[in-house]
């Protein structure tokens, strides 16, 4: 397990791990499989981290497959490049270790947006840097997904 950083000692943790600012919280405990859409609203308007909550800088950093940066459309929103770089190293969900989080059944279909962005963990998974002016939610059917701009720059990261 990675020792949580102290760009995000401010967080509360749950079992060794940070929890994120966008993490849903159910009966007390969060969800790592779930996030909180008010949250994610915040983050869309006010332009903040996903992880941290923090107000983002001039760029912003999305992790994602090869569907997400082919038509630049996320189910979170975007991070610090710090922040991105610790998600991408000890998420469960980025490589796949998701069993042990919840005993609560969740509807995998809520996990998607149908045609944007995969239910299935991709093979491959990128950091992929755009600017935070050009970030914008998107609604799509009952869903909200997050919009990045043009791609600056990316990194595999699996």
């Amino acid at each position: 397990m990675t020792a949580i950083p102290d760009f995000l000692s401010h967080l509360p943790a749950h079992r060794g791990l940070p929890v994120p600012f966008t993490q849903a919280v159910i009966d007390g405990v969060p969800d790592f499989r779930a996030t909180d859409f008010e949250k994610i609203l915040q983050c869309a308007e006010y332009k903040l981290c996903a992880i941290c909550g923090r107000r983002l800088g001039e760029y912003a950093y999305f992790i994602g497959g090869p569907l997400s940066k082919e038509n630049h459309l996320f189910t979170d929103p975007p991070m610090h490049k710090q922040c991105t770089e610790y998600a991408a190293k000890t998420c469960p969900f980025v490589f796949g270790r998701t069993d042990g989080y919840s005993k609560r059944p969740i509807d995998e279909t809520a996990l998607r947006i149908e045609g944007a962005v995969s239910a299935k963990r991709p093979e491959k998974m990128f950091i992929l840097k755009s600017r935070t002016k050009d970030v914008q939610p998107v609604k799509m059917g009952q869903g909200l997904a997050v919009k990045a701009g043009r791609w600056l720059g990316e990194q595999i990261i699996k």
